[in-house]
């Protein structure tokens, strides 16, 4: 079947929404985007399914500039009567708007070029039933040795179009499947997850019998003190620390108005030389659209490249004030500007096995909990350890640690690493359903716990 056929909201669908605004009387400019959904959710609690929630939304935003004054209007039908008083009320808003000084103009295709599709769609993850989700998860229940497991197991189908008076005129589609396993052997809590375009490469056995070793290796956790440790954080932990990182600084924006590292880095070495940090819609393991909320190709973007911080993520609103050219990262918001959607923290050559090996005496980290950000420009965060926190002793994995409180820059830890492993895990975004995180493991020289906790 092809992708438009079985997508939430087709090609056609979108330029015939579309074309009933494109020339609205007394607007300048006309964009419309389109963004559609169609996701399963099926929850499991006490190793039993105790829910099963279907979705379906689409939402189309209409933006209209009159002159330099812009506004947009969103309406969730696509039909003619909805979307002509979307772009009337769009018009009305902009009129009385204040002018904008720094519009640039909504995107021109031969400016920013014509952007081709991601390629991450499957069919059988998109057209996955409840009785289908329910046997994902029967079988994540049988791996888990009669512990008690909880989780998720999620499939879905993502369709954005973006037309405007301009003759911009793409459409791409994405599915995902994610699944996660919380498991509680009535002494310590493992956890394991797994996230891909396709739900035939997400292996929920081993997601559970990970989760099931990790709590079992969690019985019998010691006290510790807290203090810097060398640590190994596994694909999960490093995966929540550079989304964070993302938010504390790769947009445009952000570095223009100096909330960003990038504002006073820039060029300058920010992590070790075997971290590079990009935001890539193009890698293997990424998931996504390949063009942003203007309709410009997402280009792959070096943020940090070889240790250096090398750039931002743009738009045209901020590549116009950096007189450069959009990186195809729209949010479609001005006020948040550009975001990265898809970072990756590329693979090493070291094996997980080696990055312990290398340990003589530290922490094995399988994820962090309840993070938050402390200081933007500073990159630093607070979180906890959580569901397994593991001594290492002269290269092996030694018994359980009750889990920690951390305060930590994630540059100073970039800076730190001396090891970058072979593995790399997809990560659906922990906030929000666009996007993705890749990541590795990462051997870090020393990493600041500031408290304990007693479990």
């Amino acid at each position: 079947m092809p992708v438009s056929e079985g997508s939430p909201v087709t090609r056609e669908q979108v330029r015939r929404a579309a074309q009933t605004v494109l020339d609205h009387p007394g607007a300048d400019e006309v964009e419309v985007v389109v963004a559609a959904s169609s996701t399963g959710v099926t929850r499991y609690a006490g190793s039993h399914i105790i829910q099963n929630i279907s979705r379906n939304e689409v939402r189309a935003f209409v933006r209209v500039a009159h002159g330099n004054r812009v506004a947009t209007t969103t309406t969730n039908q696509l039909d003619r009567p909805h979307m002509i008083a979307a772009a009337a009320s769009a018009l009305e808003a902009a009129k009385a708007s204040p002018e904008d000084p720094d519009f640039p103009g909504f995107a021109r295709p031969r400016e920013v070029g014509t952007p081709a599709a991601a390629g991450r769609w499957d069919e059988r993850t998109a057209s996955a039933s409840p009785r289908q989700r329910a046997e994902a998860v029967n079988l994540i229940l049988r791996a888990s040795g009669g512990a008690s497991s909880a989780g998720i197991y999620e499939t879905g189908s993502h369709s954005f179009g973006v037309v405007s008076s301009q003759g911009v005129d793409c459409w791409d589609a994405y599915t995902r499947c994610v699944t996660t396993c919380l498991l509680d052997n009535g002494e310590a809590t493992g956890w394991g997850d797994d996230s891909s375009h396709a739900a035939g490469e997400v292996d929920v056995e081993a997601v559970a019998r990970r989760a099931a070793r990790k709590a079992d290796a969690g019985r019998n956790a010691d006290d510790a003190q807290p203090g810097t440790y060398e640590v190994v954080l596994e694909p999960s932990a490093v995966a929540t620390m550079i989304e964070h990182l993302s938010y504390s600084g790769f947009g445009a924006k952000q570095m223009i108005e100096k909330e960003s590292f990038l504002a006073a880095r820039a060029g300058e070495s920010v992590g070790a030389p075997s971290v590079t940090v990009t935001d890539d819609v193009w890698h293997p393991k990424s998931v996504g659209i390949g063009f942003d909320f203007e309709g410009a190709p997402r280009r792959r973007v070096p943020v940090i490249d070889s240790g250096t911080a090398t750039g931002p993520v743009t738009d045209l609103r901020t590549a116009r004030l950096l007189d450069s050219e959009s990186t195809g990262h729209s949010s479609g918001s001005a006020e948040y500007g550009p975001y990265a959607a898809n970072v990756v923290l590329e693979a090493g050559g070291d094996s997980p096995e080696d990055l312990i090996g290398g340990v003589d005496d530290g922490l094995l980290v399988t994820r962090f909990h309840y993070v938050n950000i402390l200081d933007r420009t500073q990159t630093l965060l607070t979180g906890m350890t959580r569901d397994g926190l593991f001594r290492i002793r002269h290269g092996e994995i030694g018994g359980a640690v009750r889990n920690f409180r951390f305060a930590q820059s994630v540059l100073e830890a970039l800076a730190d690493v001396t090891g970058v492993g072979s593995d790399v895990g997809s990560f659906a975004p922990e906030y929000g359903s666009f996007g993705s995180t890749v990541a590795p493991t990462l051997r870090v020289g020393a990493f600041r716990f500031v408290s304990a906790t007693s479990h």
